[in-house]
């Protein structure tokens, strides 16, 4: 049996209920529609066409072209990565900045938080547990469910603006481990919602989190592995950016529906659903309860050049213009030097970060990043 659960009720206006069997006994399900004004459409910021496909062609094009280079956001150009990681740890206090492999428009974002979020929205949920205990001061998801070693997987996304859809579906994963005890081992993978899920998004031009766990919900999503690894239904298609390349490597992400040559099961069987997904409320405590009872959540917040040189420590934006906005995992919580932090799972490979992970500042809302939670339950059959 799963993690023992109470009830699940969706926050809004009117509804009906739901109950469904599971793994995960004692569930039910009040599902409302909620129609306030929290459905209402968020304000673009001024700098948004950042993120829109035809100025992120120009904006590649022309870094490729000219060289690396950052703005700082005060009027001033740095003319290498050196540089401007020494600009910002002259700036910072409880974290350090560092030299990428990769140069940084190279590291590719793929949230969309704005009008498109907003027509996907999923209504606010809140999982109770039948027993609870206090919470830690420190709390790490690879720890707790070690018997899923998912939590502890790092992807990478490649030369493609598709974080929504590779942290969705790495939280996914996680999720459907943990609340089969360790039993199903199913690694769910990006392909089938970057090319099957239309609503989702635009392929590696960036997407909707919160649309990827409705389709989970409402289609299924089949397994996948990494790039180039032929495992699962439909591997991962792209791999790292290559030196100067402006554009992702041309890969037609069309709905076959059909699984890769010697995958011995069909498109449709492979199909794993979701009985529910929720957006989690933008409370500190709310997200630790999700995350210590049920497994990690999806989160997305606003990134800032200077996060990309991100090496160690809680991060807390300094210096450095807007890039766009990005999707990741949050395995865990703690406080470091009296500074209290989400642990986070990133999807640029390994060799970023702190082995891939990252600190963010918790408790504060900081960029965002607890306004925009997302998570759900599998659905066993």
């Amino acid at each position: 049996m799963g993690p023992s659960v109470a009830c699940l009720a969706i926050l809004a206006l009117a509804g009906t209920c739901l109950a469904t069997g599971s793994a995960d006994s004692n569930i039910a399900f009040k599902l409302f529609v909620n129609n306030s004004a929290e459905r209402s459409v968020q304000p673009v910021p001024a700098n948004q066409y950042r993120d829109s496909s035809p100025y992120r062609s120009r904006y590649y094009a022309a870094n490729a072209s000219a060289g690396e280079y950052f703005r700082t956001g005060y009027g001033d150009v740095v003319n290498s990565q050196a540089a401007f990681v020494a600009a910002i740890n002259n700036r910072t206090r409880g974290w350090k900045a560092g030299v990428n492999p990769l140069r940084h428009d190279q590291y590719r974002t793929g949230a969309l938080l704005y009008e498109e979020a907003a027509r996907a929205k999923l209504p606010q949920g809140i999982v109770l547990k039948l027993q609870e205990e206090p919470f830690p001061e420190s709390f790490d998801a690879r720890q707790k469910w070690s018997f899923c070693p998912s939590v502890g997987t790092i992807r990478n996304q490649g030369c493609c603006a598709s974080s929504y859809a590779v942290a969705a579906v790495a939280t996914i994963t996680d999720r459907w481990c943990i609340h089969s005890e360790g039993k199903s081992q199913f690694s769910f993978g990006a392909y089938d919602v970057l090319s099957c899920c239309h609503r989702c998004g635009f392929g590696c031009d960036g997407g909707v989190p919160s649309a990827v766990w409705h389709y989970w919900v409402e289609n299924g999503i089949t397994s996948g592995g990494a790039y180039e690894s032929h495992e699962g239904c439909q591997s991962y298609p792209f791999g790292v950016c290559k030196p100067q390349e402006i554009f992702a490597p041309h890969v037609d992400l069309i709905c076959l529906r059909q699984c890769q040559p010697g995958y011995n099961t069909t498109y449709l069987e492979d199909k794993h659903f979701g009985r529910v997904a929720y957006s989690v409320p933008r409370d500190e405590d709310r997200i630790l309860y999700e995350l210590f009872y049920f497994g990690p959540v999806q989160a997305s917040f606003t990134v800032y050049t200077d996060f990309i040189q991100y090496k160690s420590g809680v991060y807390r934006h300094t210096y450095g213009v807007r890039v766009g906005d990005h999707s990741v995992k949050i395995v865990g919580w703690g406080v470091e030097n009296g500074t209290k932090f989400w642990l986070c799972a990133n999807s640029w490979g390994a060799e970023w970060g702190e082995n891939g992970f990252f600190k963010i500042i918790r408790g504060e809302d900081h960029l965002s990043v607890e306004s925009n939670v997302v998570a759900g339950l599998p659905l066993f059959r």
